[in-house]
Formats: structure tokens, sequence, C-alpha cells
């Protein structure tokens, strides 16, 4: 009987062990190449790809929650969630969050038809009605703009490209590594302006819960890990279309 108990001790001790899970909080309203959605599933994507990255760099298992864009901060707030990629802190209602280093480079830019002619600076868009994301804040026109910001909300890029292409606005706000993956990738690439304006230069990063179960120097640790082997700049060069 004892060598029976010490068999079997000695098979659990030669199983690997369970990794502790790290579940992202993902934002419904973005799309490809950050995100590709199937029934509500992140199944693929840019973001999908940095945070198993960033979970093997841990050893942890990845888990990802999708919720709409004005809910991201609720999950991390009670305990559902442990990290929220691609964000900055002026973009939440937290002011708690601990932030990491900077995982993305991207651009906010004004997008357009290209039977519509680039705007040149934010003054032109006094007035006009804009595609935007509900629950996004975008401060570099918001404030210049005031009350003559028109925004016409919808809850994601995918649906806004959708308008713009079928002529409800004249211009959308986006990023351009959504809309440079459009632009080579989408059936209708050839109707996009291949002008847009720039609005302004940001980086992203990921957003800790204060007591949460992953501390903020081991998180910049394996973000620096990845930067390192070029992993990050791998994963955003393979959704980059030639």
């Amino acid at each position: 009987m004892r060598f029976i108990l010490i068999f079997f001790a000695s098979l659990l001790l030669a199983m690997p062990g369970r990794t502790e899970e790290l579940v992202y909080v993902v934002s419904t309203g973005s799309a490809m190449p950050m995100t590709d959605f199937h029934d509500g599933v992140l199944v693929g994507g840019l973001l999908k790809e940095f945070g198993d990255a960033l979970a093997r760099e841990l050893r942890m298992t990845p888990r990802y929650l999708t919720v709409p864009r004005k809910r991201v901060e609720a999950p991390l707030s009670n305990g559902q969630a442990d990290i929220l990629c691609d964000l900055r802190p002026e973009w939440l209602d937290g002011k708690d969050w601990l932030w990491s280093e900077a995982i993305f480079t991207n651009n906010e830019i004004v997008a357009s038809r290209v039977d519509t002619a680039a705007v040149r600076s934010v003054a032109e868009l006094r007035g006009q009605r804009i595609g935007t994301i509900l629950g996004y804040r975008y401060a570099h026109l918001e404030v210049p703009l005031g009350d003559e910001f028109a925004r016409d909300d919808t809850s994601s890029d995918d649906f806004n490209l959708s308008k713009l292409l079928r002529k409800r606005f004249r211009y959308m706000l986006t990023n351009s590594l959504y809309f440079d993956f459009q632009r080579k990738t989408h059936p209708e690439r050839a109707l996009l302006n291949p002008v847009a304006y720039k609005v302004s230069a940001f980086d992203t990063y990921c957003a800790l819960p204060p007591r949460g179960k992953l501390a903020l120097p081991a998180l910049d640790r394996a973000i620096q890990a990845l930067k390192r082997r070029g992993e990050i700049q791998a994963i955003v060069d393979r959704f980059r279309p030639n």
C-alpha cells in the first residue's frame, strides 16, 4: 500500500503544473489588424499575438475578456481581469491604474474617401460630421473644436469605415495602423484616400489594477525582454501589408 501511495505521489509531482491565468480586457471597438473577433471571441490580430507573447514571457496562460469600449475599466475594478493593453492614461476614467512602459507607436488620423480632399488642419473640421467610436476620447479635436466637434458615434472602426464608404459622412477619426491595413486589404480599398491628415503621434501602454496579481516591475521586465528580442516589432510587421 505504501509503495502504491509513493508511486502515485511521484506521478503527480512529474505532471506539469497548471500555470496561472493572465486575463486581458479587450475592447470590441477595435478591428483588424489589432483584433480579429469571431462570434465575440478574440481569435487573432496584433493584440492577441502580443498578449500571447507577453503571457509566455510571464509563464502565465492568457485569456481574453471582450467588452464594449465604455466598459473596459469595470473588469479591472471588480477583479474579473488582470490587464488592459493598447491604451493611454487620459483615455480612461480611473486615475489609480499602474501603467507599463510603451508597447506600440501609432498615429491618430482623419481619413476620407478618394473623392474627398484630405483635411489640412483641425480647423477645417468645424461643424463637419465625423465618424467616431462610442466611448473614445479625442482630446486633440475636442479642445480646439469645442461644441463644433460633431461626433457621429458607432461601436467600432469597421462600422465607421462602412459608413464612410457609404457616404454617411466625409471624414472618420481612426489610427494609421488600422487605416493602412484597410487600404491594402479591404474589398473597396480603391475608394479610400491614400492621403490622411495626421492629428498626433502617440504611444500606448498596458494598465494594471493597483492590487492585482501582476506586479508592474514584472510586467515591465517582460515587455523589455520582448522588445530586446525584437518580438513586438516582428508582431507589428506581420500585420503590416506589403
